[in-house]
């Protein structure tokens, strides 16, 4: 395998994870369901308003649980158990994505530092390798920009927000 096909492998898995677990459609439902209800919500009721089972909303809304974004509450009258969003959810969200994205730098800054020399790469992929070291700067580029630009964003958020309630 060539060092050009390494380094491409090594890349795929960098966008992997940062796309991991976050293309849930059920999830994205749910949490949406939430979001727009402002009582706190049984699987069922939530099974019925989305469409799907009980069974698979029980496994998503635990996803929501352990990721900080629901929250669950028992009622002992009825023995279910309800569900509703999270106080601080925009801000666990934007988290969330922001760990995705410090991850996803970092892993461009260990492809960048294992880049090899260009006299490890055969002549036939020169033109490749070229382009490939150019993008995968880029990529490291816009991500520092963007973490210099969102120093503070998280107590920037919180003084805002403490205007809205």
């Amino acid at each position: 395998m060539s060092n050009l096909h390494n380094l491409q492998e090594q890349f795929s898995q960098e966008l992997e994870k940062l796309s991991a677990d976050g293309g849930n459609l059920l999830a994205a439902r749910l949490f949406t369901a939430l979001l727009f209800s402002s009582k706190p919500l049984s699987l069922q009721e939530m099974a019925n308003q989305l469409g799907v089972t009980k069974a698979a909303v029980s496994i998503r809304i635990r996803d929501l649980e352990a990721g900080g974004l629901s929250v669950k509450k028992s009622k002992i009258s009825d023995r279910k158990d309800y569900y509703y969003v999270a106080e601080d959810n925009s801000l666990i969200m934007a988290q969330t994505l922001l760990t995705k994205m410090k991850q996803f730098l970092s892993g461009t800054e260990s492809i960048l530092e294992n880049w090899p020399e260009e006299s490890d790469i055969q002549e036939d992929q020169l033109d490749d390798y070229h382009v490939a070291k150019k993008r995968i700067q880029d990529f490291h580029l816009i991500y520092q920009l963007a973490f210099q630009r969102i120093e503070g964003i998280e107590d920037e958020w919180r003084s805002k927000r403490k205007g809205i309630d």
